[in-house]
C-alpha cells in the first residue's frame, strides 16, 4: 500500500474491529518482539494542554542533547504528523515500513488476536518507528482518558504528567470531574513521579490520592506558582515563583496565558526526569532556548498576519480561547470562523462564545468529516444566542476566503471550534 491506501485502511478499521483489551495489546507487542522494551518514556495525559506539554518536553530534551521520539494525536493535515523524531515528522517510507509490519502481523495471527483499533494500530506503528530510530527518550501523549488508553500498556515510564482536566468525552470517561480525573490518573505507576495541574481541587484530590496509594511521588503545579510578566502579539513572558527554578523568567512563542502552566508542568517534569535518568550536570541553562523555540501547530497559532487559529473544541478550551482572544491588542473588528463536530457540547461552546466573546461577526462552515455537525444546526445555535452578523458557507475554502476578504488591515480573525477545522485550514493555506 502507498500512504493514501494505508490511510484508507486505517479509516476503515472501526467497521471490522472489535473492542480490544490491554491483554490483547500485550499479546501483539509480544508478537512484534516487544518494541517498547528498552525505550524510556515520558507519559502525558489531560483534557486540554497535553499536546503542548509534549511539545515543550520534547524540545527540552532535544536542547539537552537527547535523541527524541514524540507520539501525539490527532494530526491536522498529514498522518505522519503523529510521529516525530527530534521534532520532525517521519518520512512516509518510514511510516509505511512500520505500518506494513503491523499489518502483516494482524493478518498472520488473525486467529490469535483481535485486530487493533485505529489508535492502537498507530501506537504500535509508533513504537516500531521509535525503536528503529533508536531514540533516547520517547514522549507519549495519551489518546483518550488514560487508564484504558492504548499507551497505558507502558509499565515503567520515567515520569508521568497530567495536564488540565475538564469535562470532555463524558459518555466514555464519566460525567463528573472526579470520574474523569480517575481515568486520567490511571497512567500513574507505582513509584513513578507524577507532575500535575492542580488548578482544580476536585481533580487534584483524585490524582493526589491515587499517587499516594501507589507510592508515586506527586508534584502539583498551581497557577500561583508562576506569574505572567509580559504579553504581546508574538508571545508571553512568565516567571516561576516556586520550586528549584523559582525566580527564573522565560519567554514563550505563544499568546495564550495557559501555556505558562503547560510550560511549568514540562519544566517540573524535566527536572525530575534528569534525576531519573541519572545524568550529570544541569539542564537549566538550556530551558530558555527550549521554551522559546517550541512550536505546536493549531494552538492559538498565527497562520497569517492578523489571523489566529486555535484547536479549542470543548467548554474549557473555548473559555481559554476567549480569554486569550480578548488579550490580543486589536484596533479594528474581530471575527470568528467556527465549526464543530457532532459529538461535542456545541450549544454550550456557542453560548460561551456569544456571551463572553467580543466578536463583531461570525463566519460558519461545516467540516468535511463523518463527525461533522451539520451547518444548519451550527447556524441555528448562533442565531439563538446573538444578534451580531452571521454568515454561513457550505465549504471551509469559501468560508476562509470570505474571512480574508472581510478582514480589514486593523481587524483580527480567529478560527476555532474543532481540530478538524484547524487541519483543513492549514491544508488550504499550505
Amino acid at each position: 500500500m502507498d500512504i493514501k491506501e494505508a490511510e484508507e485502511y486505517l479509516n476503515g478499521i472501526p467497521r471490522f474491529s472489535k473492542k480490544t483489551t490491554m491483554e490483547n495489546e500485550r499479546k501483539i507487542l509480544e508478537l512484534l518482539g516487544h518494541p517498547e522494551a528498552g525505550q524510556r518514556f515520558v507519559h502525558v495525559a489531560g483534557t486540554n494542554g497535553k499536546g503542548s506539554v509534549c511539545a515543550f518536553m520534547s524540545r527540552i530534551l532535544m536542547e539537552t542533547g537527547h535523541h527524541v521520539g514524540t507520539f501525539t494525536s490527532p494530526h491536522l493535515v498529514d498522518l505522519t504528523e503523529r510521529f516525530l523524531i527530534d521534532g520532525k515528522q517521519v518520512e512516509q517510507e518510514t511510516f509505511l515500513k512500520a505500518f506494513h509490519r503491523v499489518l502483516a502481523l494482524c493478518e498472520e495471527h488473525r486467529e490469535e488476536i483481535v485486530h487493533p483499533s485505529y489508535f492502537e494500530f498507530l501506537f504500535l506503528v509508533g513504537l516500531l518507528i521509535f525503536r528503529e530510530a533508536g531514540t533516547d527518550v520517547t514522549v507519549l501523549e495519551v489518546g483518550l482518558g488514560g487508564r484504558l488508553d492504548a499507551t497505558n500498556v507502558i509499565e515503567e515510564p520515567k515520569v508521568c504528567v497530567i495536564a488540565s482536566i475538564s469535562l470532555d468525552h463524558t459518555e466514555i470517561l464519566g460525567d463528573t470531574i472526579p470520574k474523569i480525573a480517575a481515568e486520567k490518573a490511571g497512567i500513574i505507576k507505582p513509584g513513578c513521579p507524577v507532575v500535575y495541574d492542580a488548578s482544580r481541587e476536585e481533580a487534584a484530590r483524585v490524582i493526589r490520592e491515587t499517587a499516594a496509594r501507589l507510592g508515586a511521588p506527586a508534584y502539583p503545579v498551581e497557577p500561583r506558582d508562576f506569574e505572567i510578566t509580559a504579553r504581546d502579539q508574538e508571545g508571553i513572558g512568565f516567571r516561576l515563583e516556586k520550586g528549584p527554578l523559582a525566580g527564573s523568567e522565560f519567554r514563550l512563542p505563544f499568546v495564550a496565558d495557559y501555556q505558562a502552566m503547560n510550560a511549568s508542568l514540562a519544566l517540573t517534569a524535566a527536572e525530575l526526569l534528569r534525576e531519573r535518568l541519572s545524568e550529570e550536570g544541569s539542564w537549566r541553562e538550556r530551558y530558555h532556548e527550549a521554551l522559546l523555540h517550541t512550536s505546536w501547530p493549531g494552538r492559538m497559532e498565527p497562520v497569517l498576519p492578523g489571523i489566529y487559529m486555535d484547536g479549542a473544541h470543548n467548554d474549557d478550551g473555548i473559555r481559554a480561547f476567549l480569554e486569550t482572544a480578548g488579550q490580543i491588542p486589536c484596533h479594528g473588528k474581530k471575527y470568528l470562523l467556527f465549526s464543530a463536530v457532532a459529538d461535542k457540547d456545541y450549544r454550550t461552546m456557542i453560548r460561551e462564545i456569544c456571551r463572553e466573546g467580543d466578536f463583531d461577526g461570525f463566519i460558519l462552515t461545516e467540516i468535511d468529516s463523518y463527525r461533522a455537525l451539520p451547518l444548519e444546526k451550527i447556524r441555528e445555535a448562533f442565531l439563538e444566542e446573538t444578534e451580531k452578523p452571521v454568515r454561513s458557507f457550505d465549504g471551509i475554502r469559501e468560508a476562509l476566503a470570505f474571512a480574508r476578504e472581510k478582514k480589514g488591515q486593523e481587524d483580527l480573525v480567529f478560527i476555532a471550534g474543532s481540530l478538524y477545522l484547524a487541519g483543513s485550514v492549514k491544508a488550504l493555506l499550505g
